[in-house]
């Protein structure tokens, strides 16, 4: 049987062990929740905004938004070639031919979430990943095409 793995900041046993290790601290569990997801998106909507990288506490490194230029063409190792481009399935079911979406409105820069795990300081780092919540991916995109200045604020980060 498969054992539940619970490694959520805002799960029951967490606030339970907050709880036990702050007993002079009175909050009821729906406070406590409204506290983190209330910090979570300060954080989120911070670094969306200024484009900086920013630092979460106790160690676990800095984050930011990343701004990328897409390869359009890349060769196998066995010398094939393809596009690397994004489909634009829209448009596709439409015209019955692949149309792939160049990012025009961008420049050609995609965008996406950055952790840099080499300033984490905690072990094994490299064995975790980060992966945005869906709402904080699309995010990107609403602040992109909500106002163009955006795209020019987030940098271009080495790994």
């Amino acid at each position: 049987m498969r054992v539940k793995t619970d490694y959520r900041s805002a799960s029951k046993s967490s606030y339970e062990n907050f709880c036990l290790s702050n007993p002079n601290i009175r909050i009821s569990y729906n406070e406590w929740l409204e506290i983190i997801y209330m910090y979570n998106e300060g954080f989120r909507d911070t670094i969306l905004e200024t484009g900086e990288k920013e630092r979460l506490p106790s160690g676990l490194g800095a984050f930011s938004i990343n701004k990328k230029k897409r390869v359009t063409k890349v060769t196998t190792p066995e010398g094939k070639q393809f596009i690397n481009l994004p489909v634009d399935w829209k448009r596709t079911k439409e015209k019955g031919k692949i149309i792939y979406n160049f990012n025009f409105h961008t420049e050609g820069f995609f965008f996406g979430w950055m952790w840099f795990k080499k300033e984490a300081r905690f072990q094994h780092s490299a064995l975790w990943r980060f992966k945005p919540s869906r709402v904080s991916s699309r995010m990107i995109n609403h602040y992109i095409k909500s106002n163009a200045a955006y795209q020019h604020r987030y940098k271009q980060w080495k790994h």
